[in-house]
């Protein structure tokens, strides 16, 4: 597995001023318009304005803005299409063929699907770099999918999908491998796994700060070299066995991202960031009945809205996350990303719904050569074994 690495730059010559949005906190008892500069098509009659209240948004009117700036785009793009030099009559009509998909994809989001090209990904724990696949109780198996039409969805990479609007809104939809709980580990829920991470923290500082106990070293007292021995195998054992995930209930919970809640991100550039807003609603994710957790937060360099799309069946965890952002500095507020969101919602649903797994083999039990921590005599000789196992 590729490694993700994140550089922090201690020394960046900054002055941040964080000012969170208000746009959850509307009165109840007052209305504003949402008004925007939307160069109209002629063509499509649709209003650029709409009211807005603690109770109800217009999402309509807000994703026919949308699709007129992306109609906008596309109709220069065939007008160039038109006017360019091709080699041939076949290849010009081949370029107006895909820019008319677009169109009709830029009034009907959901037609990327249907003018998409149907792949299959296999993934291999044999192959080069993918020996961690192992760690998600895969041995192999085949990802399917249909890759949406290239006028709405780039590829930008391990697994990523990438739309950027003409406001510069972000969105991307990224693949998260399907795990299959092969250890049949317990599923708990968040207080019972808050005891579980503080037991787990005990066990890891006892590990950390103690090595295997050497024989030669308790010549004077050997009952407590055996008690001393048992112990750190006992320790051992549960590190490497004693493990558990989060309930289908705890990962939908939204009960710990409270409006108006502050937090640290996790990126190590940003100071704070705030909770604005939490829903959860049905739907299908890899042909099982699933759901959709939706978490709406800013922090001091972006406002974002994040889907993760969730279902377990079979012992076998999926999930997808898509997340709808933009830069602070720039002039997108969140009305403009609920806009967003609207828009392209209904294609990334039918996406996540028609995607499925198969030729699939399991991992049915612990891989014997896999290091254990009871054989090495530090921590140092045991995270060599796991990387040397690793490559």
């Amino acid at each position: 597995m590729k490694k993700l690495i994140i550089f922090a730059f201690s020394m960046l010559p900054f002055i941040l001023n964080c000012q969170y949005s208000n746009y959850y906190n509307v009165d109840v008892n007052s209305n504003s318009r949402v008004s925007g500069n939307i160069n109209v098509n002629k063509n499509v009659n649709v209003s650029g304005y709409t009211t807005q209240t603690i109770k109800t948004i217009d999402y309509g009117a807000l994703a026919n803005a949308n699709a007129i700036r992306e109609r906008n785009r596309i109709e220069q793009q065939r007008i160039t299409i038109e006017q360019a030099k091709y080699n041939d009559g076949k290849e010009r009509q081949k370029e107006i063929l895909e820019s008319k998909k677009a169109l009709e994809i830029a009034e009907n989001p959901t037609k990327a699907h249907e003018y998409g090209q149907f792949h299959s990904h296999s993934y291999d724990y044999l192959n080069k770099g993918w020996k961690g696949l192992l760690a998600f109780g895969y041995k192999s198996f085949t990802d399917n999918l249909v890759i949406p039409h290239k006028s709405l969805f780039q590829n930008i990479g391990q697994g990523r999908w990438e739309n950027i609007s003409t406001d510069g809104i972000n969105t991307e939809i990224r693949s998260i491998y399907p795990y299959h709980n092969f250890k049949q580990i317990p599923y708990l829920s968040s207080d019972e796994m808050k005891n579980y991470k503080k037991k787990r923290e005990r066990l890891l500082d006892y590990y950390k700060s103690h090595n295997k106990p050497i024989k030669k070293n308790y010549k004077k007292n050997k009952d407590k070299f055996k008690n001393d021995l048992l112990r750190y195998i006992e320790i051992c054992d549960s590190l490497d066995n004693y493990l558990a995930r989060g309930d289908l209930k705890s990962l939908l919970s939204t009960n710990k991202y409270k409006e108006g809640q502050k937090f640290a991100p996790t990126n190590q550039l940003s100071d704070s960031g705030i909770y604005h807003k939490t829903e959860v609603v049905k739907r299908i994710v890899y042909g099982n009945q699933g759901f959709r957790s939706t978490i709406i937060w800013e922090d001091e360099f972006e406002i974002c809205i994040t889907d993760n799309y969730v279902a377990f069946n079979n012992n076998v965890e999926y999930r997808v996350k898509v997340r709808y952002k933009a830069d602070k500095e720039s002039d997108v507020s969140f009305q403009d990303l609920e806009g967003r969101r609207y828009y392209l919602s209904k294609f990334i649903d039918k996406h996540v719904a028609s995607r499925y797994l198969n030729k699939e083999i399991k991992v049915e039990s612990l891989d014997p050569y896999f290091p254990k921590r009871k054989k090495y005599n530090s921590k140092a000789e045991f995270e060599e074994a796991l990387n040397l196992y690793s490559k």
